[in-house]
């Protein structure tokens, strides 16, 4: 059965932006935190282009096939439509040590209630966190 994850880079607060994204990327060495395992992993990287009801298809098909969903301003609601839709195997979440104060906030409102299991957690230096979430639902 193919998973579809999705990966998120967040404040304390819960907000990304694309500026705070890029200086946290250099200043904390998210390169150095598994980010770049996690996207090389992924057979496909999902955009808005994909209809959410295509990708429910495939990750019935079968396979071991992962499909990514990375994060960003711009495609937020489309993240959240696959959380509403129950679409999302797995929530992998960095939380980088700066309080944005604004910005557009990851999670929205009007999400269905869900329950997640912390699957792994790992700490890394400069105070960034990885967490890794599995829905209940998905557990194999």
């Amino acid at each position: 059965m193919g998973k579809v994850q999705i990966l998120a880079v967040l404040t304390l607060d819960g907000c990304h932006s694309s500026g705070l994204y890029c200086k946290a990327y250099k200043e904390l060495r998210l390169d150095k935190c598994g980010i770049n395992e996690i996207r090389e992993n992924a057979l496909y990287h999902i955009t808005p282009d994909y209809s959410i009801s295509m990708l429910d298809e495939w990750r019935k098909d079968g396979t071991d096939i992962r499909y990514l969903a990375e994060a960003t301003p711009d495609n937020t609601d489309y993240i959240n439509g696959l959380l509403r839709m129950r679409v999302v195997d797995e929530i992998i979440l960095y939380t980088v040590p700066f309080i944005s104060g604004t910005g557009r906030h990851f999670f929205q409102s009007a999400l269905p209630e869900a329950h997640w299991t912390l699957s792994s957690q790992k700490n890394y230096p400069d105070g960034v966190c990885r967490s890794i979430y599995t829905r209940v639902e998905a557990i194999r």
